[in-house]
């Protein structure tokens, strides 16, 4: 469980003020899916922008200084990604065109369940061994052209390392034979060091982790994009350990990038910045 960080003036001013500002934002996305029609009919190339531009103005009002490293390539593709935060569906979807795949808990999240719902979202039933269902209605989206992302740790972590990933959800790439295009998120405190509030794991509950973000500092993070990987002729098990060394390793490379060595090797470097 996150530890508590001592309470302050300013550290309860930054929490009214920013929840009322994500109170109206989350308004917002209640209209723009009435507007766009995501609320009706999903899946439209349009409502990408809109889902994206959501997305961003959310870490913007919890303060996220967001930062790109490596090039997405042309096309579309299975994408997978490290768990850290319930913030990493907004940092990651601030960025990339991309629909997730879900645990089916977060749809029943108020609010939240909602918008991740008209967001094209995914959801499944962890345990309830309908990951082969999952994989059929992967592979129609990627059929179509839509970007998946899914955490194949199946949990959230400390985000210092992996978790064993679960293998079933790669048969999506397999069947259709499209790329993995795998991602890395950091989260770091103003030393650069990880960030020990940012995690979302053990007992942690919602809310109570939620108001800890809205009441902290700037939070950095770094986002990683590797080349992507055909599965050729490797079966889901194979693939999944293949890339998930593959993120291990970087994700140790990750961690001991600091910001001048970032730029230096001219990383991409996009900033998603907000007021206090």
């Amino acid at each position: 469980m996150a530890a508590q960080q001592q309470e302050t003036p300013g550290r309860k001013l930054r929490l009214y003020y920013r929840f009322a500002r994500l109170g109206l934002h989350l308004l917002e996305g209640a209209l723009l899916a009435v507007l766009s029609g995501a609320a009706f009919v999903q899946y439209k190339p349009y409502q990408q922008l809109v889902i994206r531009w959501w997305h961003r103005r959310f870490c913007q009002i919890l303060n996220l200084d967001i930062r790109v490293h490596g090039q997405v390539a042309e096309g579309h593709a299975l994408w997978v990604s490290n768990h850290v935060s319930w913030l990493d569906i907004s940092v990651l979807g601030a960025h990339f065109p991309v629909y997730f795949l879900s645990k089916a808990e977060v749809a029943k999240w108020p609010v939240v369940g909602w918008l991740a719902r008209i967001a094209g979202t995914l959801f499944i039933q962890r345990g309830a061994g309908d990951a082969g269902q999952v994989t059929e209605q992967l592979a129609v989206h990627l059929r179509a052209g839509r970007n998946v992302l899914f955490f194949p740790e199946g949990t959230t972590t400390d985000g210092h390392k992996l978790k064993r990933f679960f293998h079933k959800l790669f048969s999506a790439a397999t069947v259709t034979q499209l790329p993995i295009q795998p991602v890395l998120v950091c989260y770091r405190d103003q030393n650069d060091a990880l960030h020990p509030h940012a995690p979302f794991v053990g007992d942690d509950a919602f809310m109570s982790h939620a108001i800890e973000i809205l009441k902290g500092e700037r939070i950095t993070v770094d986002i990683l994009v590797l080349t992507p990987e055909l599965p050729g002729g490797r079966d889901p098990r194979t693939l999944s350990r293949d890339i998930e060394a593959r993120m291990a390793l970087a994700l140790k490379e990750l961690h001991g990038l600091s910001v001048a060595a970032a730029r230096e090797e001219g990383a991409v470097a996009e900033e998603t910045g907000g007021s206090a």
